[in-house]
């Protein structure tokens, strides 16, 4: 065991130093990698108009300011009629710029050790391999999103289901802010039948959604309306697996990801997650990296389907299957970084190479899933 907890700890720092070159050179290849909390402003911005009663998805894109000390919100940024509230976790809407800045920072750094020490209660290896998930941790903060600290809500959430519903359901619903990240948890959270944690997350966000309805003085259905008529993302956003079947209707690539989101979660559960003690939640994480839209912001979420991988590796009994699972948890650090910089190296361009990116890392996640539910059956 000292041995192979060795070898880990090796392997991870490699995936950091890796992780680390490969987020220099793409800061070469990703025109908004120039630009630190590029995602923060628009996001804080929303929540500051919604917290001054402003309805702030009818100012989306206007360039000039409604209220100049706030500033625009730019085209393309948006959430969710819940999160224009709860989104204040994040960015909090109730403090100036700079201050709402350092919060954020703040927030990344306690949960990213909250989540360490919890995670290594049950796996003495996690801290050993997270630096090579540092990388995805800090792509999200550096681009001032929310993405890495909903990871560490989710996983924080699926470890407390069972003995602590009512805190996992309350993290559950604070994710939600992501539900394109947040509901392949919830699918699988529904198959294991932890409704008080599903109705806990529900109560919430409806509280969020009539408080925002309440602030803006408008109807909670119009909100919705306005949600979903803002082009979210913009044209480079990724819409799931089906994002290159479907390239010019992000609607329907979306719809039928989810569809096979869900699918993927449903067999690979009943094939052998069903009845594992924290494990049973992988399916949902991996799901997470093809169900819906996204971007780069959330990967920091694999690091227990990781976990996983370094489990079968110590108990496999041939060399094969050891070289197979390490090569996995390999995968899932660095595979989607190399897999980018590699198009964006032979010329492809930004949209291309990062939906082939995306489309390859996802057939790869699924089947790496199958696998992950044949061992464990």
């Amino acid at each position: 065991m000292k041995k192979f907890a060795c070898l880990v700890f090796a392997l991870g720092l490699c995936c950091f130093a890796g992780n680390y070159f490969l987020l220099l050179e793409l800061k070469n290849f990703w025109w908004a990698a120039q630009y630190p909390l590029f995602d923060f402003h628009g996001q804080w911005a929303l929540c500051v108009y919604t917290l001054r009663g402003v309805d702030p998805y009818s100012i989306i894109g206007i360039k000039t300011p409604l209220i100049e000390e706030i500033g625009i919100i730019p085209a393309g940024w948006s959430t969710t009629p819940w999160g224009l509230v709860l989104g204040n976790f994040f960015y909090p809407g109730f403090l100036e710029w700079l201050d709402a800045v350092k919060y954020f920072i703040l927030l990344n750094i306690f949960l990213l050790l909250a989540t360490a020490l919890v995670l290594k209660k049950f796996f003495p290896l996690a801290a050993m391999i997270l630096p090579a998930f540092f990388a995805s941790f800090f792509i999200s903060m550096y681009f001032g999103n929310a993405g890495a600290v909903i990871c560490c809500l989710l996983i924080l959430s699926c470890i407390f289901a069972d003995e602590l519903p009512i805190l996992s359901g309350l993290l559950i619903g604070v994710a939600m802010v992501k539900p394109q990240v947040a509901l392949p948890i919830c699918f699988a959270l529904l198959l294991r039948k932890n409704f008080k944690v599903l109705l806990t997350a529900a109560i919430m966000n409806f509280l969020a959604w009539g408080a925002a309805a309440l602030m803006t003085n408008q109807s909670p259905i119009t909100l919705l309306t306005e949600f979903f008529s803002v082009k979210t993302g913009g044209n480079v956003v990724f819409s799931g697996l089906f994002s290159l079947v479907f390239p010019e209707d992000k609607s329907l690539a979306m719809l039928t990801s989810m569809f096979a989101g869900c699918l993927f979660i449903w067999l690979t559960w009943r094939l052998g997650f069903k009845d594992k003690k924290i494990f049973w939640a992988c399916p949902a994480y991996l799901a997470t990296t093809f169900f819906a839209y996204s971007f780069h912001n959330e990967f920091f979420i694999l690091i227990l389907p990781a976990l996983a991988c370094l489990h079968f590796a110590d108990r496999a009994d041939y060399l094969p299957m050891k070289i197979f699972w390490l090569a996995a948890f390999i995968f899932l650090a660095l595979g989607v970084y190399v897999l980018f910089l590699l198009l964006r190296i032979f010329g492809a361009d930004l949209i291309t190479a990062f939906w082939v990116t995306r489309t390859i890392f996802a057939v790869a996640i699924i089947l790496i899933g199958f696998f992950m539910a044949r061992t464990l059956d």
